[in-house]
């Protein structure tokens, strides 16, 4: 009596198999489609056959000297390859993942966001992967970015003033928040005003503070037809409240840096600029055909910084 073997529908096929058959469609070899996988011949026919024994039907048949798949070959050498393809981009996406949840994100920043930004993102970082490490440096933009640009860290949290910023080559730069500038005076000095246009303390003594800030003064001052009478000069915010706090000089403070100081001196007042002037925080990574996944993660806690705590306004809003 002959038996009628019927096809086991539920697990017939694994992904190696579906693998086995789209290669064969591809080289019509079995000793190819072995190499390719990494498999001995023995076990890329066993396979082949196993399925074949599963599903009662040929899979693959003899062509001249090579091998040609069936019609229900091809058709599931034809359909492996989307599930093949959907599996393989499923585990580069866990791999990923995984990538976000071990080892350092390197990132430097400047003072003002090391008081304010980085605490929070550290927080996210402690919740979302709290088996990376946070290695943090602090500097000014143009060393930032240049420690960016030599290896040393994976990205920059930098600021911008109005398209001023000088970026190393191959990189890109992800705007995230804006912020104002005020001008910061002695109550004295201030009087009962509540904001400032520029010309009007152009006879004013000036604090200047760090490089790209006392460039950004230059050009403010510039634009309001006078040149700024610098007198002294301190990249310490706290120091340049308390100065202008003391009078005889005034200073431009961005929104983040009074923040940063939590208060201002009791004789200091911050006023608003008339026109306004802003400057763009953003991160600074190097372009790569891959994404590292510190910089991906970096750039997700990043985003998920509500930075309307200190006054700044998103860029995507």
């Amino acid at each position: 009596m002959n038996t009628i073997r019927s096809a086991d529908p539920l697990g017939s096929i694994d992904s190696t198999e579906l693998r086995i058959l789209h290669a064969l469609a591809i080289t019509g070899s079995l000793t190819a489609t072995a190499a390719q996988l990494g498999l001995s011949q023995p076990a890329v026919s066993q396979r082949i056959k196993r399925v074949e024994t599963r599903l009662a039907v040929p899979l693959i048949e003899r062509s001249g000297r090579g091998i040609r798949l069936t019609t229900a070959g091809q058709i599931l050498a034809d359909h492996g390859r989307t599930v093949v393809s959907e599996i393989d981009a499923a585990l580069a996406a866990i791999d990923d993942l995984r990538g976000e949840r071990a080892g350092t994100i390197r990132l430097v920043g400047f003072p003002s966001a090391s008081a304010t930004v980085v605490p929070d993102v550290m927080r996210a970082l402690n919740v979302e992967a709290p088996e990376v490490a946070l290695q943090y440096r602090e500097a000014e933009p143009p060393a930032a970015t240049a420690m960016l640009r030599d290896g040393e860290v994976d990205c920059a949290l930098v600021f911008d003033y109005e398209g001023a910023a000088e970026l190393p080559a191959g990189s890109a730069f992800l705007p995230l928040w804006r912020e104002e500038v005020s001008l910061v005076v002695s109550d004295e000095r201030a009087g009962a005003a509540e904001s400032a246009n520029l010309a009007d303390f152009s006879h004013e003594h000036w604090i200047a503070g760090c490089e790209k800030c006392r460039g950004h003064l230059l050009t403010a001052a510039g634009e309001a037809g006078f040149e700024p009478d610098i007198i002294q000069e301190t990249d310490n915010v706290p120091a340049m409240l308390a100065m202008a706090a003391a009078g005889g000089a005034v200073a431009l403070v961005p929104g983040l840096a009074l923040a940063a100081a939590r208060t201002l001196p009791e004789d200091a007042r911050a006023l608003r600029l008339d026109p306004p002037r802003t400057r763009t925080i953003g991160l600074v990574s190097m372009v790569t055909a891959n994404e590292s996944p510190q910089v991906r993660l970096a750039k997700r806690l990043l985003a998920g910084v509500d930075g309307s705590r200190w006054g700044l306004t998103s860029v995507a809003a």
